[in-house]
């Protein structure tokens, strides 16, 4: 095991034996989940956390439950609110580093992200066949910016396609309390705020049937909208914490004032640009308010959106490019990530390319993914299982590649915005053909 990478990445060749990602999913154990409820619902308490329960009356299980996704918090909330119904929830393979056999046990199911997989659908139909939940986070990653991630439109055909009801769960406050980008362990043992979630019966299988797959995602994405610091200001939910803006230019990497990328850095409850010089202070309640001159955008939500146009505009003109050296780790199995050597990322218009040599055999080793076929890509920023960097997670069927690129100046954000706007971009093109050839 080396040290460079930490605990969970070894060095030396992959293990042969990889996920057993066709192995039929665990009921939640009558003894371990009444202790799943107690130790969620005391952590939901401590933030005097509120479920509003809308049309669930008499809404038992089997039932499809569609949650947003902005932290890990989200877990306990769920589980507080779902018991003492018992449920089947796919979780991704990196969850699974070191607490496969537990996580089995919690009724969790391996996948790997943007990926097409038969095994889960086939797990999903017999869930609700056995009478249980079937979970899903939609956004199959937490919010960057704790604003609703894309869901994809796979979400109301799975729906449309199994005929039970449909409940969704949406946490608010969650992402203030547990940034994505921010220092998780410091920052949950300092502060304490409320946080609330909706739970709600969004279809009843008669609904379904009447309802077209395009109107019901329209109503999931709706009732799974969620904006953290919106929500925060509104509520006047106060963060105290005196480093709450510290990992934030993880998100708004480029300045709206001289529009430099990559010169943002943070420290304290401020952003700042190193280019520029202009500064902005996160507020107690979620706003942004420039230390000078104008304040472009009122909460880092806004600013993560206005980026998202930015890249936009670099893909619509097809001049979007990153290419830079990396390494590469392997997660065969839940043992850990296995250093699999260095090589070339090229991301472009085209999709993902990626290709290096094999540390420990000096064999070539790639992976293709087209952009057509991946909607999102999931990223981390100074991930805990590697080199503490920002890395890019690349899935097929087979493989859980982590990405970490090793030129000076990048954002990750930017690369999973990218990765979004091209692939609307390229489907919007389809069908604008295809409704040409119809005519």
């Amino acid at each position: 095991m080396s040290k460079e990478f930490g605990r969970y990445v070894r060095s030396g060749p992959p293990a042969v034996k990889k996920f057993d990602m066709n192995k039929a999913p665990m009921v939640q154990d009558a003894l371990i989940q009444p202790m799943i409820y107690a130790f969620s619902t005391v952590r939901r308490v401590l933030h005097n956390g509120k479920i509003n329960r809308v049309r669930m009356e008499g809404v038992k299980p089997p039932y499809l439950l569609v949650c947003n996704h902005n932290a890990f918090y989200d877990f306990y909330v769920m589980s507080s609110a779902i018991y003492p119904a018992k449920g089947i929830f796919p979780a991704a393979v990196d969850d699974y580093i070191g607490r496969e056999y537990f996580l089995r046990k919690f009724g969790g199911v391996p996948k790997r992200k943007y990926t097409t997989d038969i095994g889960l659908l086939r797990n999903c139909r017999q869930a609700l066949k056995d009478g249980y939940i079937f979970g899903i986070y939609a956004e199959a990653r937490y919010s960057l910016c704790g604003v609703t991630e894309i869901i994809p439109d796979a979400v109301g055909q799975l729906a449309k396609h199994h005929k039970v009801p449909v409940v969704t769960f949406t946490c608010r406050g969650h992402h203030i309390y547990d940034p994505f980008w921010g220092d998780h362990s410091i920052r949950r043992k300092l502060q304490v705020h409320p946080v609330e979630a909706d739970m709600t019966l969004a279809f009843t299988p008669e609904e379904i049937e009447n309802t077209s797959v395009d109107e019901i995602n329209a109503k999931l994405r709706a009732l799974l909208y969620n904006d953290d610091f919106r929500w925060q200001y509104h509520n006047k939910v106060r963060v105290t914490y005196p480093k709450r803006a510290e990992g934030l230019h993880k998100v708004l990497y480029q300045c709206p004032h001289c529009m430099t990328e990559y010169a943002m850095r943070s420290k304290g409850d401020k952003i700042f640009c190193e280019h520029c010089g202009k500064s902005w202070t996160l507020t107690e309640y979620g706003e942004l308010k420039a230390n000078s001159g104008e304040t472009e955008f009122q909460f880092p939500t806004d600013w993560y959106q206005w980026e998202r146009e930015q890249v936009k505009k670099e893909v619509l003109a097809g001049t979007y490019r990153f290419e830079s050296p990396v390494v590469v780790n392997d997660l065969p199995n839940s043992k850990g990530f296995v250093r699999l050597g260095s090589g070339t990322l090229l991301h472009d218009m085209t999709g993902f390319h990626l290709k290096g040599t094999r540390d420990y055999s000096g064999l070539p080793f790639s992976m293709e993914i087209s952009a057509a076929g991946q909607y999102a890509v999931h990223v981390e920023y100074n991930y805990r299982f590697g080199q503490k960097k920002d890395c890019i997670d690349l899935n097929t069927i087979e493989d859980t590649w982590y990405v970490f690129p090793q030129c000076s100046a990048f954002s990750v954000t930017k690369i999973s915005l990218a990765t979004e706007e091209i692939h609307k971009e390229i489907w919007r093109k389809r069908n604008e053909e295809k409704g040409k050839r119809k005519a």
